[in-house]
């Protein structure tokens, strides 16, 4: 709701689509520079009290926001740095919020309350705009902020109300740089999770800014107008919401690896047939798949860091692996520059080939290192045999 309201008002302040778009990346930009240093952060405190300062932080942001818009006082500059500043805040909530799933769950239904907690997420994308809009109409953008920060409240009494074990601080003998450094040291040695943390740097950077480009195929391609490109902006929050309930309600997924390689797969597939449909119906089908793939990767891929990340390092991978969200603001300019030579939908083909190169090369790169590991133990059988002989 705040991102909707926030939207509208900078537009109706300065009409202008570059101070826009600055917005955004005010908002991603926190997390992509701050994301390493938020993780040893929250691996150092208690989670659930780092989450009840930052909730209360979030609440003082929005009540500022508040008042400022209710009185009049507000102005570009204003709306910049408190949007600058809830980044900040919300780098380390999200990178908490997460590692909290972990103390909450046994670890054979993580799988289950990751799913569960991305079909929440994703269905406030699509309940939380339409109530926005609803609300500046009848109250305006002050009010529509006012409940915004009420809604604090809420949240800050379920973190209080959470029976959790309790927790305790661990000695460590490093400094502060040393555990940033540590998270980046052991991706290093990780294959699986390095290759879980690629590709979902190159779907952030080059796959997902697609849904900034609706616009473009909603007026120039499609003819559908605001009702079509309003249809285009639910659909994959639709098929997120409906892949990630699936997903909850299934057992651990044993193959992760397999399912994050399909799941991209079927991403860059759906949305290369997007770039090409002329047809409301297929574009809005095709949509769909896209956003129920993209989402059935990122929480199987969220599942498979959590089980198998210590958890001492836990919450230093998880900010590592939400800093993807950060690139988005990186990729649209990428696609921009693209469309501008090329045309959109032929930006956003070259977009969904490069997901689905990047996804083969790492499977291809699995394969060899698997046929590699299984000519070594064949080795090493025949030699203990010559040796026995």
């Amino acid at each position: 709701m705040q991102a909707m309201a926030q939207s509208w008002l900078v537009w109706t302040m300065t009409g202008s689509p570059f101070l826009l778009g600055l917005i955004g990346f005010s908002q991603a930009l926190p997390r992509l520079l701050l994301g390493a240093i938020g993780g040893a952060i929250v691996d150092r405190l208690d989670r659930r009290r780092l989450l009840v300062v930052t909730q209360n932080l979030a609440m003082v942001q929005s009540f500022v926001f508040w008042a400022l818009v209710y009185f009049g006082l507000i102005n570009f500059w204003h709306i910049f740095f408190l949007v600058l500043f809830l980044g900040i805040v919300n780098t380390l909530n999200q990178t908490a919020r997460q590692s909290l799933i972990n103390s909450l769950v046994p670890q054979d239904e993580l799988m289950n309350a990751i799913a569960l907690n991305s079909s929440v997420v994703n269905l406030s994308k699509v309940i939380g705009p339409s109530l926005g809009g609803v609300l500046i109409t009848i109250i305006g953008v002050a009010g529509c902020l006012l409940v915004n920060a009420v809604s604090f409240l809420a949240i800050i009494f379920s973190l209080l109300m959470m029976d959790l074990p309790h927790w305790q601080r661990e000695e460590r003998e490093e400094n502060f740089w040393q555990e940033v450094s540590e998270g980046y040291s052991y991706i290093k040695t990780n294959n699986r999770i390095f290759s879980v943390l690629f590709l979902a740097y190159t779907v952030a950077l080059v796959g997902s800014p697609y849904s900034r480009f609706l616009p473009v195929f909603a007026s120039d391609i499609l003819h559908a107008g605001p009702l079509g490109f309003g249809l285009l902006l639910a659909a994959p929050g639709v098929g997120a919401v409906i892949s990630a309930l699936c997903l909850a309600s299934l057992g651990n997924i044993r193959r992760r690896g397999s399912f994050i390689y399909s799941s991209v797969f079927v991403f860059s597939l759906f949305l290369v047939l997007f770039s090409f449909s002329r047809s409301m119906f297929l574009s809005l089908f095709c949509l769909v798949m896209v956003g129920s793939s993209q989402i059935a990767f990122r929480a199987v891929a969220n599942t498979t860091i959590q089980m198998e990340t210590p958890p001492h390092l836990l919450g230093r991978i998880l900010s590592l692996f939400l800093m993807d969200k950060g690139l988005w603001s990186f990729g649209t300019l990428f696609i921009g520059a693209i469309a501008s030579l090329v045309g959109t939908p032929w930006a956003v083909t070259l977009c969904g080939s490069i997901c689905a190169l990047s996804a083969a090369t790492l499977l291809y790169h699995r394969a060899q290192q698997k046929r590699g590991e299984r000519e070594k133990m064949i080795s090493g059988v025949v030699d203990s045999e010559i040796l026995s002989r």
